[in-house]
This record gives structure tokens, C-alpha cells and sequence, in this order.
């Protein structure tokens, strides 16, 4: 993974996202925290798309999973999600190098609440990229991600 890793500045804001483990840049005991404004100052992206818990396509936005990852200079391509409710799954991203994987952050426009799958959701391009949709993908579209271990 290139590392495009740069100075952190510490939350000011409720922490939503904690990257941990072989990671380059931190900024509280040896982690990666971030709030919601902190990730918004990451470049965003949209994607449209459907999954199997919506009804139709929605416009999901928010920070690239390899964006962040290069941010805080991972060094491994190998993770650990977990979601607020200890779902956990692991993720091999050299499996999914050309598929764009989302940290959403806002469905179609509105930040995500808890009750909403927020304040984070991973999202993957389900419309655009069809080989994509099957479960074993499905398990690793994490909603209430509130963590990443690197290892």
C-alpha cells in the first residue's frame, strides 16, 4: 500500500472512527481518531447504489477506504472491522484492489444516523460492480462501523 500518510490532528468532535494496529500516522495512543468533520476534510466521493437492506438505489458519500487507509499509512491490506453492535468481519482488500470501497458518511445527502446504519456504513458499488453482490461481500458491508485494525 503507498503511504500518503500525513500529520493528524487530534478530534475536537465525538470520535466515530478508530483505525488501529500497522498504521504509519496516529493521534491518541497510538491510534488514528476521527470525528465527522475530520473524515469531511478527507476528499469525498459518491456512489450510487443499491443493497440488499434499501429499497432502490441511493447516493451514499463519503471518504474512499484506500484514501483513508493511505492517509493514515497502513501498511497491510489486511483489516478488521467492527461495527457498534461487536459485528466484526475481516477484510482482505487485495481482493477488492479495483472495486472502490466507501466509508458513507450521508445517504443521498443526510448524514447517517445510529438508527440510520451510521454514523458510518461501508458501502461497495453493488450496481456498478455485479460480481460484488453476493453474500460473502454482502457480510463485509459493515453499517455502525465505529472501528479498523490493520494488521
Amino acid at each position: 500500500m503507498v503511504s500518503m500518510a500525513a500529520d493528524l490532528s487530534k478530534p475536537e468532535g465525538v470520535v466515530i472512527l478508530t483505525v488501529s494496529g500497522n498504521i504509519d500516522t496516529t493521534n491518541i495512543n497510538g491510534e488514528a481518531q476521527f470525528d465527522r468533520q475530520m473524515l469531511e476534510q478527507l476528499p469525498q466521493t459518491k456512489i450510487t447504489t443499491h443493497t440488499p437492506w434499501t429499497e432502490g438505489e441511493h447516493v451514499y458519500e463519503g471518504v474512499l477506504l484506500n484514501t483513508l487507509l493511505a492517509h493514515v499509512g497502513a501498511s497491510s491490506h489486511k483489516l478488521v472491522a467492527k461495527a457498534l453492535n461487536d459485528y466484526h468481519t475481516k477484510i482482505d482488500l487485495a481482493a477488492l484492489k479495483d472495486n472502490p470501497k466507501l466509508l458513507a458518511i450521508k445517504t443521498d445527502g443526510v448524514f447517517m444516523r445510529v438508527r440510520d446504519k451510521g454514523p458510518i456504513w461501508i458501502i461497495y458499488p453493488l450496481s456498478d460492480y455485479t460480481e460484488l453482490d453476493t453474500i460473502s461481500y454482502h457480510e463485509n458491508m459493515i453499517w455502525q462501523l465505529y472501528s479498523l485494525e490493520v494488521y
